[in-house]
């Protein structure tokens, strides 16, 4: 795990990496669907339904996406498994929207490992949760985050989602590592914090709003897009969003916030990450079950999902279903 060393001067003086590096991140905007990874009912990874959902959102005009997040199950991936998943999302993208992948783990030397991996695969971005089940103070935390920046080349975010994590990215944080390493460059942030955004802003950073049902919220305080998970179910009504917004057509957007969001509430019906894989299996894309020991949603999930998913479409906005998938598989 070699580090590499940033010299700060040379991305001033408009170095051939610094002009890359903002290239770069000039594609950092949009809806960027938190993919799902389809598992086959043996739970093995589902590469032929992976491929008609990455093809299906691709397809939906999304601006990238991002793969072995919380919602693609990377807690519950096998370290080889991951890269091969990994690998798979940017030969499949092959070039027609950057490929955002987590690599975080509990500890900073599995993270670098991830993290060059994922580097030497194509990815676009190296993206990394917060360490989970331990709590590093804010000082390992920057600790943490600066050494991963110097392992890789490629613009680097953070992952900050406390309620699952139990650990908080702060502007804080974000302000000492965006003065350490030129490389980082923005985050996902699921905080929930609104108010946080200019602060995050402030320090240089992009954002994207990690929270659904405060997509527009986000975009309005200065967020260049948010990475979504319900965009798996219904990811043109997400790019009409988006493009409402741009457009300046905040009434558009806002009508289409309040379609969305209903998908949104309905995670607290069934244990996560099952309700995304749930309507998808309702709408017609195959995306199969979720590791255990997660399970299905049960039926008054289901019931719920019902109304919501007829609401979609009756609005346009399912995607045609290009197979059949049982919801329980």
């Amino acid at each position: 795990m070699t580090a590499v060393c940033w010299p700060l001067q040379a991305w001033y003086e408009g170095s051939a990496a610094g002009v890359r590096m903002i290239n770069m991140t000039d594609r950092m905007r949009g809806i960027v669907p938190a993919v799902v990874t389809p598992f086959q009912a043996d739970e093995r990874i589902d590469y032929g339904a992976w491929q008609e959902i990455l093809e299906m959102l691709i397809g939906a005009g999304v601006h990238g996406l991002f793969v072995t997040g919380g919602q693609g199950e990377f807690f519950a991936l096998e370290d080889e498994e991951r890269q091969v998943a990994i690998r798979f999302a940017v030969q499949t993208a092959a070039r027609r929207v950057p490929v955002y992948a987590n690599v975080g783990a509990v500890t900073t030397r599995q993270t670098i490992r991830m993290a060059q991996r994922a580097e030497a695969d194509g990815v676009d971005f190296i993206v990394v949760i917060t360490p989970y089940y331990v709590r590093p103070s804010p000082d390992e935390l920057f600790e943490h985050y600066r050494e991963v920046c110097r392992s890789v080349r490629l613009p680097v975010l953070a992952y900050n989602i406390p309620e699952r994590t139990g650990v908080d990215f702060t502007p804080e944080v974000a302000r000492r590592l965006a003065d350490a390493a030129p490389n980082f460059v923005g985050l996902k942030d699921s905080s929930g914090q609104l108010e946080r955004i200019e602060e995050y802003r402030a320090c240089g950073l992009k954002v994207f709003i990690g929270r659904d049902h405060m997509i527009l919220d986000g975009l309005e305080r200065g967020c260049v897009g948010a990475v979504t998970a319900c965009a798996n179910v219904a990811p043109r009504a997400f790019v009409d969003l988006y493009r409402a917004f741009e457009a300046g057509n905040r009434e558009e957007a806002a009508r289409l916030q309040a379609l969305v969001e209903p998908l949104r509430r309905a995670f607290s019906l069934a244990t996560f990450p099952s309700i995304v894989k749930e309507a998808m299996a309702m709408a017609g894309i195959p995306a199969g079950r979720c590791r255990r020991p997660v399970g299905p949603a049960p039926e008054s999930a289901r019931a719920v999902l019902a109304v919501i998913l007829e609401q979609l479409r009756e609005a346009g906005y399912l995607p045609e279903p290009r197979r059949a998938q049982a919801g329980k598989a």
